[in-house]
């Protein structure tokens, strides 16, 4: 099956980029540019392949040496893997030109902050392709228990449980927004909202607010073409509505702005999760965490497999529907006092999570030498 997929990618019309240095790590896009950078700039004679146009130009704004993934070209491939000392794939990035002429080149492969979720592992399950690949990798770098024992099924040679690099990952500058007149502090944060989520989260706000009044709301939708669906969701429920490019004093405010997120979670009296409450699998919870904020979520979090154990520990409390997140965001607003100990435990988790970093360079380091 490999050989067709070769004779097949070979035919693509595609530009070979020069990738000069020592190692060659490649990533998907932007968040697996940012969870893997800690470790990029531990060597600095790398380069970074990566396949989106988003991550690719975000890359290059972080002062790295970076190339466009070249569609799995054979031909480019070999181009790029010459004169290299080892390939790190970032996550799910499992390419089979890549990976297969590395290996022909000499070079040894990694699967760094591995994750795989179980839908995906079903599909690799079925295609041979996949499978033969994976079982051409040297070592996986898991995330956790269960993306290992994934991996492992999936033939993988080694694997170790290390962690999620994006817990060495997360902090950045924060932005010094001026907000006035919108008063901030306190204010209940849904953050990275999709889909029919959004008429969920509107729902349950109102619903707080017909037991208690005065409270304040921001809201981040994951894709800045859901902006004007957020403000119609919450207007048709007789809030207020202005936008962080322009804020007043009004009940809610809506994050119209790309990369400001991480600068507004300071205020938050509590956090809600999105891509949670429906079937969409979640975003992240590491920079709630980070901040010390009590963490709510909907019962969707299979892509960030790390929840389950914030949930166990008292760092997440999870809700099914709108009405228990309203009955959930109610009963933090009137007991502070609880919501601080969540808030300190998913601090906690984010302490306790930390250092993947340095484990993951000294495996590296280990097989290929500084």
């Amino acid at each position: 099956m490999y050989g067709l997929y070769r004779a097949l990618t070979s035919l693509l019309p595609v530009r070979c980029p020069e990738a000069p240095g020592r190692l060659l790590f490649h990533a998907s896009s932007v968040g697996e540019v940012n969870a893997a950078l800690p470790l990029i700039r531990k060597f600095p004679d790398a380069v970074l392949s990566v396949f989106t146009g988003s991550g690719y130009e975000y890359a290059l704004s972080l002062g790295l040496r970076a190339v466009r993934f070249p569609l799995d070209s054979p031909r480019c491939v070999r181009r790029m893997t010459k004169g290299k000392e080892a390939l790190v794939v970032v996550e799910t990035e499992i390419w089979p030109n890549l990976i297969s002429i590395s290996k022909e080149e000499g070079l040894p492969v990694f699967i760094v902050n591995a994750t795989v979720g179980e839908k995906a592992y079903r599909w690799y399950r079925r295609l041979k392709l996949f499978r033969e690949v994976i079982g051409k990798v040297d070592l996986v770098l898991a995330q956790s228990e269960g993306d290992a024992l994934r991996y492992a099924s999936l033939g993988a040679r080694e694997v170790k449980v290390v962690g999620n690099l994006k817990f060495d990952a997360v902090e950045r500058p924060i932005k010094a927004l001026d907000l006035r007149p919108f008063q901030p502090a306190g204010a209940i944060l849904f953050a990275n909202v999709r889909g029919r989520e959004i008429g969920d989260i509107a729902e349950a706000t109102r619903l707080v607010r017909r037991n208690v009044s005065g409270f304040r709301v921001m809201v981040a939708p994951r894709h800045l073409e859901n902006v004007g669906n957020v403000s119609s969701a919450f207007r048709r429920q007789g809030f207020t509505v202005s936008y962080l490019t322009d804020p007043d004093d009004t009940d809610v405010l809506v994050v119209d702005t790309i990369g400001d997120l991480w600068s507004l979670y300071r205020w938050a009296s509590v956090v809600f999760v999105g891509g949670t409450l429906r079937p969409y699998g979640g975003h992240s919870f590491i920079e709630p965490a980070y901040w010390g904020k009590p963490i709510l979520s909907g019962p969707y979090f299979h892509r960030q497999p790390y929840v389950g154990d914030m949930v166990k520990y008292g760092a997440v409390v999870v809700v099914r529907t709108y009405e228990e997140l309203a009955q959930m965001l109610l009963g933090l607003l009137l007991k502070p006092e609880v919501a601080l100990e969540i808030g300190r435990r998913a601090r906690e988790f984010y302490e306790r999570n930390r250092g993947v970093v340095d484990r993951v360079f000294s495996e590296l380091v280990r097989r290929i030498g500084g």
